[in-house]
């Protein structure tokens, strides 16, 4: 990291970099990857590519340089290094923010807290959370799902009755068990409603993790056919009691201490 930021800092169009992911969560550990956020100049993006291409090739040398195609679904530049000379774990995963681009660049309840290497304009003075935005957002979200649920859970079903497993799967993972996990991140961490399975392990109480775990853990189509029976009554209570004002108080509730007035 000294590298880079010695190498990026004093450069104008270089406006801060900050790191975020386990480290936001204070979660590191040997598998952990290296996340990083670089704000730049608008028209400025493909000189801090090129200049990161350079300092992470002159530290370790890429082995591996992967960049999304864009627009990505997050609307900024990112790509990924995997470095010559450290843990294949060791990924760097690059996003680079154009400074116009800040209205909600980094909700601190959401994405964890950054730890800012330099920030020339305090683009990350506090968080952007806005509790009522999101609240906003889940309501439209669950009644979306609750409607994608009902049409669509005969995928699974038609291709169970005709024998084909393989293709049951996908569609029981997508329309079954993902929206199962939606609705409990709604409810028990509604900030990161659609995470979907990341951090779940982290963000659902134990007991619902463990009564998940045999609905993704199947072995054969019986056990399959059990789990969509299993995750679909689930799914159902849960959207008959799902209550708004109690997914506001909890949005309210996990705010930075600096964000209530």
């Amino acid at each position: 990291m000294n590298a880079l930021i010695e190498a990026l800092e004093p450069l104008d169009y270089a406006r801060a970099l900050f790191e975020g992911g386990a480290l936001g969560f204070d979660r590191v550990d040997e598998w952990s990857d290296i996340d990083l956020g670089l704000m730049v100049e608008d028209d400025r993006v493909e000189e801090a590519f090129d200049k990161v291409d350079e300092v992470l090739e002159s530290l370790s040398g890429i082995a591996l340089r992967y960049r999304l195609p864009e627009p990505t679904w997050h609307g900024s530049p990112q790509c990924f290094y995997r470095l010559r000379d450290a843990s294949e774990f060791l990924l760097v995963d690059l996003c680079i923010m154009r400074k116009s681009d800040d209205e909600d660049l980094w909700p601190f309840e959401i994405h964890g807290t950054p730890v800012v290497h330099f920030d020339k304009d305090g683009a990350f003075k506090g968080s952007t959370y806005d509790p009522e935005k999101v609240a906003e957002a889940i309501g439209k979200r669950l009644e979306e799902l609750k409607t994608i649920f009902e049409m669509f859970q005969i995928l699974t079903l038609k291709e169970l009755n005709r024998g084909n497993v393989i293709e049951a799967m996908p569609f029981y993972l997508g329309y079954t068990f993902r929206p199962l996990v939606e609705l409990l991140r709604m409810k028990h961490c509604p900030q990161r409603y659609n995470y979907h399975t990341r951090y779940v392990h982290y963000d659902l109480p134990g007991e619902v993790v463990k009564r998940l775990e045999p609905l993704i853990y199947i072995k054969d189509p019986v056990e399959l056919k059990a789990a969509f029976e299993t995750a679909g009554e689930w799914f159902r209570q849960l959207a008959d009691e799902m209550d708004m004002d109690e997914v506001r108080k909890k949005l309210e509730a996990c705010r930075e201490p600096s964000q209530h007035s």
